[in-house]
């Protein structure tokens, strides 16, 4: 069985990467890999949903035995974005978390700076985030996560999903047709449920929420489990 997972910087590792920006061997799907023939990681610090989504799909179109995979995705905070930049056609991610968009990562996975023609459609993106009830950028995940639960289910691929925190999990409040279509048993707790200032041992430090190597062992036991228990491994 081969493992293929997805995510942000809970998944890719928010430090410690090689020059090629490779995760490190200290993150989650790292210590996974030795119950596998094949790990690919294709997450990316700061990445958005729809980054997921694009990248999880091309992947799995050119994979000739899907149903030797298992896929573990970690979604991201749903007000990230990334931009297409038909020119150079890069992908850039812009994550959020502060106000200068310094953040990027483009497919070749090297990090380069934002073309001065994207500040604007960064500002409007900044600004209609304001407008958006939450409602509305939750539904946006709903979407992403019904899209790939119907891909993977279609292509025999066994999955689960999670989330880094609870602005990556759909609450379970929510109301939306679309969730009945999600199976509920391929949705984990967000990482943030294991790792958090409850457990200041598995952090990264007092202001960084990242996992820490610890960490990211206890997720990885987590998920190691929870594929276990579903008879996926």
């Amino acid at each position: 069985m081969k493992l293929f997972v997805n995510g942000c910087s809970f998944t890719h590792g928010h430090k410690g990467w090689d020059n090629d920006k490779n995760p490190p061997d200290w993150v989650w799907p790292s210590i996974m890999s030795s119950n596998f023939e094949e790990t690919v990681n294709l997450a990316w610090q700061g990445g958005s949903n729809a980054r997921i989504v694009r990248t999880t799909l091309d992947f799995f179109d050119n994979v000739k035995d899907p149903k030797n995979w298992l896929a573990v995705i970690q979604w991201s905070a749903y007000i990230r974005l990334e931009f297409h930049d038909e020119e150079s056609d890069t992908y850039f991610g812009f994550c959020g978390a502060n106000d200068q968009p310094v953040l990027t990562g483009p497919d070749t996975n090297k990090f380069i700076d934002i073309p001065i023609r994207f500040r604007k459609k960064i500002l409007y993106h900044l600004e209609s985030i304001h407008t958006q009830s939450n409602h509305q950028l939750i539904e946006q995940l709903v979407y992403h996560q019904y899209i790939l639960s119907e891909f993977f289910t279609k292509k025999n691929i066994k999955f689960l999903f999670t989330g880094m925190n609870s602005s990556s999990q759909i609450p379970r409040d929510f109301e939306h047709p679309l969730l009945k279509l999600i199976p509920n048993n391929n949705i984990l707790l967000p990482m943030s449920h294991l790792v958090n200032n409850r457990t200041p041992n598995l952090l990264e430090s007092d202001t960084d929420s990242h996992p820490n190597k610890l960490g990211h062992t206890v997720i990885a036991n987590y998920i190691t489990n929870e594929l276990k228990q579903r008879n996926y491994l």
